[in-house]
């Protein structure tokens, strides 16, 4: 027990830290990057200047003299942190080891901006994925509620030329079926409280088109259930029933959190329209 809890207390910690340490370094642009790279060139020319001893110093490899100049200093700091080399300037004593750690330092600032232009041009990739992806999602439920909308067509054309079977009203409970799983996708996509997992707020006009794609379908179903009303076609199972009732409810909610870049005035417009296509089939359902 006490192993396992150490194991789920070290895997949190991985996580906190992981995701801390990715926030971090997201959050450096390259001109970021450059200024640090600047400042430890900087830091280490001072510290060759600064602690320069007969000891520890630079040495002019040609002149076979200690340097003095605050800007050599600067100078070797600079082609120890690219990893060039010239070999005109060298350090002695303890500035191998700083010399050491500089060229370190420079390696792992060269390795942080190539996983950095990497991770860009893979972030580039993954958007253009996620908006094909998320596009195909919306033609997917738009063409799910013309499905449904064609289903219930070819079963009123058949009612109005009295060729309709029991065999084929019995089939209803499938497209309800269908338009409730549809109907509960678009309520999740609509979801702000998921939006984590989601980066792109579906726009302003693919939710419009969806919401009416909403309404003429509940506007087909009150078509259908108005001529079964009038032609005497019994259709009322309870599967059928409790999956219309079902629909409606999450209808419901879809039309409670509708998207904010919609205009007020258009989703007041739409809700209207709703309330109305749903009141009149609870009235065709209850034979009012």
């Amino acid at each position: 027990m006490i192993r396992r809890r150490f194991v789920t207390l070290n895997e949190m910690f991985d996580k906190w830290h992981h995701s801390r340490v990715n926030s971090w370094m997201d959050r450096l642009t390259f001109p970021h990057i450059l200024l640090v790279w600047m400042g430890i060139i900087l830091l280490f020319g001072l510290t060759y200047h600064h602690f320069s001893t007969q000891v520890n110093h630079l040495y002019y490899n040609q002149n076979q003299q200690p340097v003095q100049e605050l800007s050599d200093a600067i100078y070797f700091s600079f082609i120890t942190a690219t990893s060039t080399g010239f070999g005109d300037i060298v350090p002695l004593g303890g500035f191998k080891v700083i010399a050491i750690l500089e060229v370190i330092f420079g390696l792992l600032l060269l390795a942080f901006v190539t996983s950095k232009l990497v991770s860009l041009k893979q972030d580039i990739i993954l958007n253009e994925i996620y908006e094909m992806s998320f596009q195909e999602r919306i033609n997917r439920l738009r063409s799910a509620l013309l499905l449904f909308r064609q289903h219930l067509s070819r079963l009123v054309s058949r009612i109005e030329e009295q060729a309709i079977q029991k065999r084929e009203i019995n089939e209803l409970y499938i497209y309800l079926s269908s338009f409730e799983d549809t109907l509960n996708e678009i309520s999740s996509l609509l979801d702000s409280e998921k939006k984590h997992y989601f980066t792109k707020e579906i726009d302003e006009i693919n939710a419009e088109l969806i919401v009416n794609s909403i309404n003429s379908s509940f506007e087909k179903l009150r078509e259908f259930i108005a001529l079964c009303t009038q032609k005497q076609v019994e259709w009322k199972r309870d599967i059928a029933l409790n999956l219309l009732e079902r629909g409606i409810m999450i209808n419901e909610t879809i039309f409670a959190k509708l998207p904010v870049n919609l205009s007020q005035r258009r989703i007041g417009d739409l809700r209207t329209q709703n309330k109305e296509i749903i009141n009149a089939i609870q009235r065709e359902v209850q034979g009012r």
